[in-house]
């Protein structure tokens, strides 16, 4: 507690069905036990009060020496103000009004105490009679003591460390001969240890053994997915790999297969001579001025056909995912989203859903979806590992991780 603090208290019917307690903390109250004139004693109100009332007087004395200052310049633009008599008698205005900027070190840092009966003090009597009546007789120099306060006005200091992923030896670079036959031919084989659906980290993440409840499209190539050597590489790990390079076949199939750069590389002559198949620029949308690359119309080799052409909606949705897209394309896509996360916004009237908006199958109202169990925490950890460690959480896929459904304006603003 402050003399402020006693100062700012109601009194009002105070000893008539009221009454006030002090709290203070242990240097106010050694300070108030200083002051007391029996040590003995205990802390009472008058002892509480005579403490509020010197600390007062002590600040009225720390700060004389700022108000005598104030009261000195005042004094010298006014007297040089009434002195002043037409606009080309600048030089007693600027005297007065304009100061030293810069000083030496031994006037910032040399100054002691000065009498008050210096010529500058006596040269105002109602200063002079003013510090009298308060009882002091030497004052600090004003500037020593904004000095000191400079010196005092610490900044906060912040140093950032960033963790860094734990050293690994990368995987070497195949090109598995399905993927070759796939760029040759059109048709992916049936069955292939070397392609896997794109998701397939997120259920190795989560150690389920059962079969996966992600969409088995798109795909992804094992030198896509494996990124550094040992038994658990293909899991969600800092060394995860960007998606910027899909593989797509002939309209009506609708296959897509993400490949690492080395693939793409590597298998561009081939796209090139046959035309199997067709290779797609591909970048997620992290910001919201950013054009958006899931349609997989932006560029790609060959050239695409006559009759329109777009990637279906599912697998625009999970290469969104799995890359780390923060913005939707339109509220089809939101909805989307939402309903196969199944979330509470896509639920209306649900009785029942989990902390992180996550609605059981025995609760849903809207479309079904293929998962069992809330798939929130598994797609923040694969975002958080996407951006490396920047916020993401007042995106539009920020918002709805963490049970905020858009706003009516967010939603406006997407196209149908």
């Amino acid at each position: 507690m402050t003399n402020q603090d006693v100062g700012c208290m109601r009194m009002r019917q105070l000893g008539k069905g009221h009454s006030v307690m002090f709290f203070a903390p242990g240097e106010v109250d050694r300070r108030i036990r200083d002051l007391r004139p029996s040590q003995m004693a205990p802390v009472r109100v008058p002892d509480v009060l005579r403490w509020a009332m010197h600390e007062t007087c002590e600040d009225i004395r720390h700060h004389l020496p700022q108000w005598a200052q104030q009261g000195l310049d005042h004094n010298k633009r006014f007297a040089a103000y009434k002195e002043y008599k037409s606009p080309e008698d600048l030089e007693n205005l600027q005297s007065s009004w304009l100061q030293r900027e810069s000083r030496t070190v031994e006037e910032m840092y040399g100054a002691t105490p000065g009498d008050i009966t210096s010529p500058e003090m006596c040269s105002v009597p109602s200063i002079r009679e003013r510090i009298a009546r308060l009882g002091v007789t030497k004052l600090v120099d004003v500037r020593m003591a904004e000095e000191q306060e400079r010196e005092v006005g610490h900044e906060v200091e912040q140093e950032r460390q960033v963790e860094r992923p734990p050293k690994a030896q990368p995987a070497s670079h195949v090109i598995h001969k399905d993927i070759l036959k796939f760029v040759s031919t059109g048709n992916l084989p049936w069955s292939s240890s070397h392609i896997s659906p794109l998701l397939a980290p997120l259920d190795m993440a989560e150690a389920l053994n059962s079969a996966t409840e992600w969409s088995p499209s798109p795909l992804a190539t094992a030198d896509f997915i494996t990124t550094i050597r040992g038994s658990n590489n293909n899991g969600l790990t800092d060394y995860l790999r960007p998606v910027n390079w899909i593989l797509s076949s002939r309209p009506g199939k609708d296959c897509t297969v993400v490949i690492s750069p080395y693939e793409a590389n590597e298998l561009l002559p081939i796209i090139r001579q046959l035309k199997k198949v067709r290779l797609h620029v591909y970048a997620p949308r992290v910001t919201l001025s950013m054009r958006s690359f899931s349609d997989l119309t932006f560029h790609t080799i060959p050239d695409p056909p006559a009759e329109p052409w777009s990637a279906p909606m599912h697998a625009r949705i999970q290469l969104n995912l799995f890359s780390g897209q923060l913005y939707f394309d339109s509220r089809e896509e939101y909805v989307r989203v939402c309903e196969l996360l199944a979330l509470s916004m896509a639920h209306p009237g649900a009785e029942y859903c989990e902390i992180d908006g996550f609605v059981p199958p025995q609760h849903r109202t809207g479309r079904s979806s293929p998962f069992a169990i809330s798939k929130i925490d598994i797609l923040k950890v694969l975002i958080s590992l996407r951006r490396k460690g920047m916020g993401y959480n007042r995106t539009h896929l920020g918002q709805i991780l963490n049970a905020s459904p858009l706003s009516k304006e967010t939603l406006s603003g997407l196209p149908s």
